[in-house]
């Protein structure tokens, strides 16, 4: 079915199949049958129908989320050291590593647009190439997401006070509330204040029924201890067991070849 808009120059003879009131913006939409006149496809007949008031809104909407999400991902930084990880090249070398990636193809498995994930352990265990992993296969199957470590998302947010930021705070957190999924990098290494966790607990009470990401070396047992219980139960929001995945090796990735760091 073609837009009238698109086609209405080429066409000839029309017939009104059918016509209706949109109950939304009350205007009139029509269902036709008509001729065209010229090119390849002359003299052939086509069903199409125009659009209501509502229709085209909701894709002008769109377009402007589109475009505010696109500036937005200049923001969105992959380590240095993982621009090139995904899933496929993840190392399993533990058991709980090769659980960690098993459950994050379920996730992916069952995805809906409303599942979090909370990847939990010591430093180096492999929590933020999982993520990136799973950033970039969002990407590919043509949904948005945004990548921030949580130091970055505020400081991103601080920047926009700027006089010459050329983005506005209100702006940043709009994109923030409506990409499909956020993922949040090293959850607890931001500087602890009121404002920061304020802010936190306004994106994530925002993003209630829509998908994040969390990466962080708190056990979720001690959220609450980090947080608070208001700020915690919004972080562990709607989670199964099967949502909480550790990450637990005898070394990091990063000194695994330094025999004195082994613990």
């Amino acid at each position: 079915m073609q837009k009238i808009g698109n086609l209405i120059g080429n066409m000839g003879k029309m017939e009104v199949l059918s016509s209706k009131i949109c109950p939304k913006c009350n205007r009139e939409v029509k269902r036709v049958k008509m001729q065209i006149l010229g090119g390849e496809n002359k003299g052939q007949w086509q069903v199409i129908e125009n659009e209501c008031d509502c229709r085209l809104a909701n894709e002008t909407l769109e377009a402007e989320k589109q475009k505010r999400l696109k500036f937005f991902e200049q923001f969105c930084i992959i380590p240095h050291e993982l621009e090139n990880a995904t899933l496929e090249n993840f190392q399993v070398n533990y058991e709980s590593q090769a659980e960690a990636l098993e459950r994050t193809l379920d996730y992916i498995d069952r995805f809906t647009g409303s599942e979090n994930l909370y990847y939990y352990g010591r430093t180096g265990r492999g929590k933020t190439h999982l993520a990136v992993g799973l950033y970039k296969l969002i990407k590919d199957a043509s949904l948005t997401a945004m990548f921030f470590d949580v130091p970055k998302l505020m400081d991103t947010i601080v920047a926009s006070w700027e006089k010459d930021a050329g983005y506005s705070e209100s702006k940043f957190m709009k994109a923030v509330a409506e990409v499909d999924v956020l993922i949040l990098d090293d959850l607890g290494v931001e500087r602890i204040s009121e404002w920061v966790d304020q802010t936190l607990y306004s994106i994530l009470n925002q993003r209630q029924g829509k998908s994040i990401i969390f990466t962080s070396n708190i056990h979720p047992a001690d959220l609450t201890k980090r947080y608070g219980e208001r700020l915690a139960d919004r972080i562990k929001n709607k989670m199964t067991q099967d949502q909480l995945i550790s990450i637990s090796t005898p070394e990091s990735y990063r000194t695994k070849d330094l025999t004195m760091y082994k613990d």
